[in-house]
């Protein structure tokens, strides 16, 4: 771990953080949102609004229990707060530099493996037992494309909870869902190519942006492939058809993957 991380004040990484944006230090590419700095050789971080302690608390869990053989998640070091008043708090989430390039600069195509191994860490993800409570580790309002642009708005503290929430949106279908037998496993729930990175050896993967992330039936993260934006089909078509032929989703899952999509879009279009 870098000394910086180890011995510094928040303060001093903070102004680190700000620095590098300045001079060419960020890794990330998008105009809005959080941004993703390097602040040394070996440490980068995450900061904005809506980076939450809850994201580092679920990415750490990630880091603890992946193996590391299947696929990498970068190591957290610290989360840092800062509340200002009469605005949103700033979270910055201290983590391992991971260098390599993002999937989405490499040609699927031409490597269709990368597919294959993408499917696999999906299907060990979904082998990650988390406890009872749904949503991001440790608790937390869930974030991400099931709950709409601003997140669900809620925390969950049971599954029984989650289903009343997702049945209340249902209503407008003449649905319901029961995820009452279904294991909470390890969810990504972004899984996209700009959210993974090939490392330098062109071989080892690691997944980062673990914001929509939580504790979830399994079949959540199936449904959530197709609502990845930008739309992505060299990767997502085989990356879909790889995971029904690993993961054997029954009826009653295929059932629900579709029935989680229409929670979703019920909270696109209305305020409930």
């Amino acid at each position: 771990m870098s000394l910086v991380v180890a011995v510094s004040s928040e303060e001093y990484i903070i102004n680190l953080c700000h620095q590098a944006a300045r001079d060419e230090g960020r890794l990330d590419r998008q105009e809005y949102g959080p941004r993703v700095v390097k602040i040394s050789e070996d440490i980068a971080v995450k900061y904005g609004c809506g980076v939450t302690a809850s994201e580092a608390a679920t990415q750490d869990f990630a880091y603890r229990m992946v193996d590391p053989s299947i696929v990498h998640i970068p190591r957290v070091y610290r989360f840092i707060e800062v509340k200002s008043k009469g605005s949103r708090p700033k979270g910055y989430i201290v983590m391992d530099y991971i260098p390599g390039k993002c999937l989405s600069e490499v040609d699927i195509e031409s490597d269709p493996d990368i597919v294959v191994r993408m499917a696999k860490t999906i299907l060990h993800l979904s082998q990650i037992k988390g406890g009872t409570t749904p949503g991001p580790f440790g608790g937390g309002r869930p974030q991400g494309y099931i709950w709409g642009d601003d997140g669900a708005k809620t925390e969950f503290h049971s599954l029984e909870e989650m289903n009343v929430y997702m049945d209340k949106r249902l209503e407008r279908h003449n649905d319901t869902i029961d995820l009452t037998p279904y294991p909470l496993v390890l969810c990504h729930l972004d899984m996209c190519r700009r959210n993974i990175i090939l490392e330098e050896d062109n071989k080892s993967l690691c997944l980062v942006e673990w914001d929509h992330a939580g504790l979830y039936p399994r079949f959540f993260e199936f449904a959530m492939i197709p609502c990845t934006f930008p739309y992505d089909g060299a990767f997502e078509k085989p990356l879909m058809q790889e995971l029904e032929r690993l993961m054997d989703f029954t009826d009653e899952e295929k059932k629900f993957t579709m029935l989680v999509q229409c929670v979703r879009a019920a909270n696109l279009r209305w305020i409930l």
